[in-house]
């Protein structure tokens, strides 16, 4: 590649010619090997062969739209079948630990638990709240839009 900045540590400094060939010292500690738009490559003297290969920088653009459905929750319950977690109270009828009725942690435990749970099987019948919120999201955005677009066109009218 043409026009390749090769540096060193020690202040050597060489651009390739047009065949892409330059010249390095014998002795380097890390040679730096530079172009426009693309990643610099830093190379020990260990590492150095007779050619070396620089990647493209990429570039950045401003916003992706996904449009897609995912339905895992539905394709989970269809292939395993839908088993709720059991709940913190279900166990043998009668039974009685002393040990669990002292412990604070755990009753705070299963009162989380509990918590979590109910959330879930909430966001389970009312829809992803990430995608109710990016819809909205889109829609105000379409709202404004809009209303830009009419302005202009009233304003162009008169």
């Amino acid at each position: 590649m043409r026009g390749v900045i090769v540096s060193t540590k020690a202040g050597y400094r060489d651009t390739t010619n047009w065949r892409g060939i330059c010249y390095v010292p014998a002795s380097f500690d890390t040679l730096t090997v530079f172009k426009h738009n693309y990643i610099p490559e830093r190379l020990l003297a260990k590492e150095l062969k007779d050619t070396t290969s620089l990647i493209p920088a990429g570039s950045a653009i401003n916003e992706v739209t996904v449009w897609g459905k995912n339905d895992i929750n539905q394709q989970v319950k269809r292939g395993v079948g839908y088993n709720p977690l059991p709940s913190p109270k279900s166990g043998v009828l009668g039974s009685f630990d002393l040990a669990n009725i002292l412990d604070r942690r755990g009753r705070r435990d299963r009162k989380h638990l509990k918590i979590v749970r109910q959330k879930f099987q909430e966001m389970d019948t009312t829809g992803d709240p990430i995608v109710d919120a990016y819809n909205k999201a889109m829609e105000e955005k379409r709202l404004e839009e809009e209303t830009k677009g009419s302005q202009k066109t009233t304003d162009e009218k008169k």
